[in-house]
């Protein structure tokens, strides 16, 4: 998902030596918190820890910086921050190591050793707020302003299922269908088997459904208007409209072919509609309209 996330300025790796330790670590840590890699060139297991460091620095989006120390050609540096082994990590906040490590350390602690670092400065984004926000300008059909904020959830949590799920269902809002599915051919079988990610793969798949069903949108239209009980049609009518955007008239049509036969092909108005309802969510005006039609209809 790192493609998705901007770059900062302040994630790119420096170079840092005697002359220039002060500034750009010591100083420089009481704006932002800085990741100080130790290194040699023939360390093996610096090249290993190296790309992870970037890795997970960027996806900070600026919260924290890495710099670089050579200890071949900095050894007064190592020397002064006792280091006896390459690779060693030290996280500095306002001019003081605070935390540190040594070797080859998975990703995932990386990770949990850069959050520990960045929330010393007390401005983490508030994810839920973030979440709560995007969720709703998802549901007001609002996608642009939706989908920066599934990407800032992205920088601040690379792994959110939430931030994902959202920005594929902003992009099938927009009906840029290609860049949703390749978001979600890159998931593995965890990510989707989420909850959150199963409602947005079901609106991807809607909307493939319904981009070929509006190929013969006025065909289908035509059928409808020749006889109203043509339920085929209806239903081919109902999941153009939908690929369109017209949600409303879309659940319309379908609610008319269960009033007319609530069991045809096995139920599948009914069945259509309610993935309808899981796609828009429950506060989607035209699914809380929709949702009482459907229960006069069956409990009347």
């Amino acid at each position: 998902m790192e493609d998705l996330i901007a770059p900062s300025a302040n994630s790119v790796p420096i170079d840092v030596n005697i002359n220039n330790f002060q500034k750009e670590v010591i100083e420089e840590s009481t704006k932002t918190p800085v990741v100080v890699q130790f290194w040699a060139s023939w360390c093996g297991p610096c090249k290993q820890l190296g790309p992870v460091l970037e890795k997970v620095v960027a996806s900070e989006k600026g919260n924290v910086r890495l710099a670089k120390v050579d200890i071949d050609k900095n050894q007064q540096i190592a020397a002064q921050m006792r280091v006896q082994s390459v690779p060693t990590v030290y996280g500095f906040f306002n001019g003081q190591p605070v935390d540190g490590f040594a070797g080859v350390q998975p990703e995932s602690s990386v990770k949990q050793f850069v959050k520990k670092l960045v929330s010393l400065m007390g401005n983490e984004p508030d994810i839920n707020a973030i979440l709560e926000s995007a969720t709703n300008l998802l549901e007001s059909q609002d996608f642009d302003s939706a989908f920066a904020e599934f990407q800032e959830i992205l920088s601040a949590d690379p792994e959110s299922i939430e931030g994902i799920a959202g920005m594929v269902r902003c992009l099938v809002g927009k009906r840029d269908l290609s860049a949703a599915r390749e978001i979600v051919d890159q998931l593995d079988e965890e990510f989707r088997s989420k909850p959150a990610m199963e409602v947005a793969i079901t609106a991807l798949e809607l909307a493939v459904k319904g981009a070929d069903a509006a190929k013969s949108l006025d065909g289908a239209r035509e059928a409808v208007n020749r006889d109203q009980n043509d339920l085929q049609a209806r239903f081919d009518l109902a999941m153009a409209l939908f690929s369109l955007g017209d949600e409303a008239d879309a659940m319309e049509h379908l609610l008319y072919s269960i009033g007319v036969d609530r069991n045809w092909n096995n139920d599948a108005a009914r069945t259509q509609l309610l993935e309808f309802f899981k796609t828009l969510g429950p506060t989607n005006p035209n699914v809380i309209h929709a949702r009482r039609q459907l229960s006069t209809m069956l409990f009347s």
